[in-house]
């Protein structure tokens, strides 16, 4: 064991939640889907300056929706050495960039929409809705992702903790432990703190 060697993941802990997993590969299989739609419309009744309309939005679909198809799976695969997982536990607030954009962008978004419905403009869609949409969405899935990771590292390192963390990520965490000294401490404090804590719930 080397304190350069690259640190083991802990297999048990997924980063992306299942519900935005199974979500991205939807959108993106819709979108990929829609630019073949696309595709075939613009083949089939344009011609001239339209069908290259119809064919690059279809490249533009097909192309974005591999992309985050792909990022979504390798995301979903992807698992977390135990300093990166104990980075999750630290985080036990919303990010600055949750808490300045995803309401207000969210309000914009709803306002969007109710304008939209009064007065169909480009702008307002545009401008708006979709603005305000991928603000927020993008706002939220940030902290939605950071929510996941620190209740699956406290439910980990509680576990190891008392001793009841599968035998493989254990290894994981006492490896990681050996190769940083800072690490080992924050664990060493955490376990403290946990056991202060479970004697004031025994009192």
């Amino acid at each position: 064991m080397k304190k350069n060697d690259k640190p083991i993941p802990l297999q048990s802990v997924v980063y992306l939640p299942r519900w935005l997993m199974l979500g991205g590969v939807a959108l993106s299989g819709a979108c990929i889907a829609g630019g073949i739609v696309l595709a075939i419309v613009g083949l089939c009744t344009a011609s001239g300056g339209a069908l290259g309309g119809y064919l690059g939005g279809a490249v533009g679909c097909i192309v974005g929706g591999a992309g985050g198809l792909f990022g979504t799976l390798a995301d979903w695969r992807r698992r977390l050495p135990a300093t990166a997982l104990f980075g999750y536990l630290k985080q036990d607030a919303p990010p600055p960039f949750y808490r300045r954009v995803f309401w207000p962008s969210l309000a914009v978004m709803l306002l969007g929409i109710a304008l939209g419905l009064v007065w169909n403009h480009r702008a307002i869609w545009h401008g708006l809705v979709q603005t305000g949409a991928m603000l927020a969405f993008c706002s939220g899935t940030i902290e939605a992702v950071r929510r996941h990771g620190h209740r699956r590292a406290r439910a980990v390192f509680s576990l190891y903790a008392d001793g009841a963390l599968d035998a493989a990520d254990a290894a994981a965490i006492d490896d990681a432990r050996a190769k940083d000294a800072r690490f080992d401490a924050e664990v060493l404090e955490f376990q403290r703190v946990s056991e202060a804590l479970r004697d004031l719930t025994r009192a």
